[in-house]
């Protein structure tokens, strides 16, 4: 889905919130303060719609003055209404010039904000003027300080204000870790612009940052301008820098261009252009690195992905996508996310949304992305595919009645499938599977008997493929245009059954839920049939209760099997949070499971698969999650995830799981982030391939937290191929409320570390 709106990224903006709040109190102070009287002159002072601050009380050691000409206070001078107050050791009005006058000590608080000088002058309608000696502590709305100074602050007209010799800082009084300081800072609200000169961010007294000139946005609006520069370093790039420009287009159309330098490799340039329109949304992005120092060539990379509603029913999108070589993500990312990438989309769908029922059209395909280590079987593509799917509810039965009905759905597909191989078989299928179901309904119970067909039919290109004569041993042969017909009769049925109970304390109520899901489909010969999108369903209790244990329909597996499961939850009676679940199931075959897949065995009907869930938040610290597919026939585990998480709260946890399937996958992953010492986190990450014996991610870093920074490295290491990773490493410091410098770990950090939470949002 697109987002509701394109994101704000106004360049430095971070570095002037403070000098805008000050302004913005300063403007308060200015309109009502010292208003000490109602006036026609100054009757319209305040803008429309402010609440009113109403009357302004004055207290002094001594207070002199002529009506509706001038007042002077003199010792101790308090000046406040119901917004805010001013202090000052002498105050003067002169109605004739409206020029406010205040020295010596000069205090004005609102809220928490406090701002303080040695002198002010202003005249209030005009709103000029100035105050001298500033220094100012604001506090944001997450609570947090932000204090600095400023040698003049000079009034310029309504709503527009100048700041010289002005520097800036979260960290608490006494400490100046970090500063920002500006010669001069111009803030125009009623252009909502801003400019700065002379820019500079100090670190612990070390000039880490600097601009001779900057500007940049008041509010929320997107502005051009140079983003904040990132680094980093890994050992397939080397040193890199990026230099981010951002161009605000339009308010619903905008680009960043992304230079990028690297030592290993040269200057990259990329960019990207998004737009978002009530019908429309997308984006087009690329990348071109003309001449790649390592390997000597050109390499690019493009992306496309466009998003339309035509009207309430007709839909579109395209994504295409394209790199220019098989490693151009191995090379060129330290994302595990982009380095595991091996098929790239290049496809366009239409689809028209009726009345119960769906029409779409499809035309996919593929970049495959190969390692010539590991060769990978290319999708075919889809040129076209053209699906229907509708459905009906409460079929035969009076609408005003309880009872269910019958339901009838139906899904149906034609696809020309085309591969780049001249040695893969490619043809065209049409499918359709009608289906009609009788739910019957009670408060603690389901029973739905079902009937459905499978129609399908295959027309095949002229193709000499490996062909299985037998069920076991495949020969050369050839496929057939073919035509397979399937009826389906399942009974699903269900009850629910509960009871309050007491356990170790507490007050639960437990609920059982078991459940017998008979499925009967007769057998057709499929060995003729090619393969082009079947595959075996994952483990997990909805494999149990599907008609076909295949994912596609190239593949319809002969059926004469009973699932039994048994359900059991325990759920907190004060909350109705779950807190344990446990399901055991098993699948009883009553025949010989015929219908394969290539190169796999014959299903015997003394095999029986018993699958076993549990999962649950066991009390405030742990929660566990397991499952398990065994084979009782041959004794051995088919597939089995066991998983589990500790904490003690933010930034103290531990993550384990255990991922294996027989043959394939056999992985154990280890994560956790945990205090170190006062202020210093260590996390890290183990990803680990017991069958390759090899590490498919490593990583290890620390944070350390200063209050007002924090700075964080992590060094990750990822496979990027079945015989070559690659290495990066980040190294950040935040400048709390300021800006990032370094390059971001954190979009790494949350993804391999369930539960991570920033050092700087974790409560001291």
């Amino acid at each position: 889905m697109p987002p509701a709106a394109l994101r704000a990224v106004p360049p430095f903006a971070r570095l002037i919130l403070p000098f805008c709040l000050m302004a913005a109190c300063v403007e308060a102070f200015a309109d009502t303060s010292v208003l000490l009287k109602p006036s026609e002159r100054l009757s319209s002072a305040s803008p429309a719609g402010r609440p009113s601050p109403g009357p302004t009380h004055v207290e002094a050691e001594n207070i002199t003055g002529h009506d509706q000409l001038e007042l002077v206070a003199e010792g101790k001078v308090v000046m406040r209404n119901l917004r805010e107050q001013l202090q000052a050791d002498w105050v003067r009005y002169d109605q004739a010039t409206d020029l406010a006058e205040a020295r010596g000590n000069v205090v004005f608080t609102r809220a928490q904000d406090r701002l303080e000088g040695s002198a002010l002058k202003l005249k209030l309608e005009a709103r000029l003027g100035d105050m001298n000696d500033v220094r100012f502590q604001f506090f944001n709305e997450e609570g947090k300080r932000l204090r600095g100074e400023a040698k003049l602050l000079t009034f310029a007209g309504p709503d527009v204000y100048r700041m010289d010799e002005a520097s800036y800082t979260t960290c608490p009084p006494g400490n100046q870790d970090w500063l920002l300081k500006v010669d001069e800072l111009q803030l125009d609200y009623i252009s909502s612009l801003g400019s700065a000169r002379q820019v500079q961010v100090r670190f612990m007294d070390v000039p880490i940052l600097y601009a001779p000139w900057m500007d940049f946005a008041l509010d929320d609006k997107r502005k051009s301008g140079f983003l904040a520069p990132t680094y980093g370093a890994s050992d397939a790039r080397g040193l890199e820098l990026f230099m981010p420009w951002y161009w605000n287009i339009a308010p619903q159309r905008d680009a960043t261009i992304m230079p990028r330098m690297m030592s290993k490799r040269g200057l990259q340039l990329g960019g990207e252009f998004r737009y978002l329109e009530p019908g429309y949304s997308g984006e087009l992005a690329g990348e071109w690195l003309p001449d790649d120092k390592a390997i000597k060539t050109s390499r690019s990379r493009i992306l496309l992905r466009h998003r339309q509603q035509f009207d309430a029913r007709w839909s579109g999108a395209l994504e295409y996508e394209e790199v220019s070589d098989d490693r151009y993500f191995a090379d060129l990312s330290s994302s595990l996310n982009q380095t595991s990438r091996v098929n790239l989309p290049q496809q366009a769908s239409l689809a028209y949304s009726g009345d119960g029922w769906r029409a779409s059209g499809l035309l996919q395909r593929y970049q495959t992305l190969q390692d010539p280590a590991a060769v990978v079987a290319e999708p075919y593509h889809r040129l076209p595919q053209i699906n229907l799917i509708a459905s009906r509810d409460r079929l035969w039965v009076d609408p005003a009645s309880s009872n269910l009905g019958a339901r009838f759905d139906l899904t149906s597909e034609l696809v020309v499938f085309e591969h780049q191989s001249n040695n893969q078989v490619q043809g065209v299928r049409v499918h359709a599977n009608p289906g009609l179901s009788f739910p019957l309904q009670t408060p603690f119970s389901v029973v739905t008997p079902r009937l459905g067909w499978y129609l399908t039919q295959y027309t095949l290109d002229e193709t000499t493929l490996a062909f299985s004569d037998s069920m076991a041993a495949p020969v050369m042969g050839s496929f057939e245009n073919t035509t397979r017909s399937l009826p389906m009769f399942s009974l699903d049925s269900s009850l629910f059954l509960e009871r309050e109970m007491s356990f170790l304390g507490g007050n639960y109520t437990q609920t059982l839920e078991p459940r017998a899901y008979y499925v009967y489909i007769p057998y057709r010969d499929q060995r003729r049939i090619p393969v082009f999108d079947s595959s075996n369903r994952d483990l997990s209790l909805d494999q149990l209760f599907a008609e076909n244990q295949y994912v596609g329909i190239d593949r319809i597996n002969d059926a004469n099997q009973l699932t039994l499961a048994m359900t059991t939850r325990f759920l907190d009676s004060a909350t109705g949070a779950e807190r344990l679940q446990m399901t055991l199931g098993q699948r009883l075959y009553f025949a010989d499971q015929l219908v394969t897949l290539p190169g796999q065995p014959v299903r015997s009907s003394d095999t029986t698969e018993l699958l076993a869930l549990v999962s649950g938040q066991v009390n405030a610290r742990l929660r566990l999650n397991a499952g398990i597919q065994y084979d009782t026939a041959e004794g051995v585990l088919s597939k089995a995830n066991l998983g589990g998480s500790w904490t003690k709260g933010p930034g103290r946890l531990f993550n384990a799981d255990y991922r294996y399937t027989k043959d394939s996958l056999d992985q154990i992953d280890l994560s956790f982030q945990w205090p170190l010492a006062p202020k210093w986190y260590g996390l890290g990450r183990i990803n680990y391939s017991i069958r390759d014996a090899r590490m498919v991610e490593g990583l290890g870093g620390f944070e350390y937290n200063a209050g007002c920074w924090s700075l964080r490295g992590v060094m990750q290491q990822t496979a990027t191929t079945e015989t070559t990773s690659t290495s990066a490493f980040f190294l950040q410091l935040e400048l709390r409320g300021l800006t990032k410098l370094g390059p971001n770990p954190l979009d790494v950090l949350k993804r391999s570390i369930t539960g991570y939470a920033q050092s700087s949002e974790i409560p001291e």
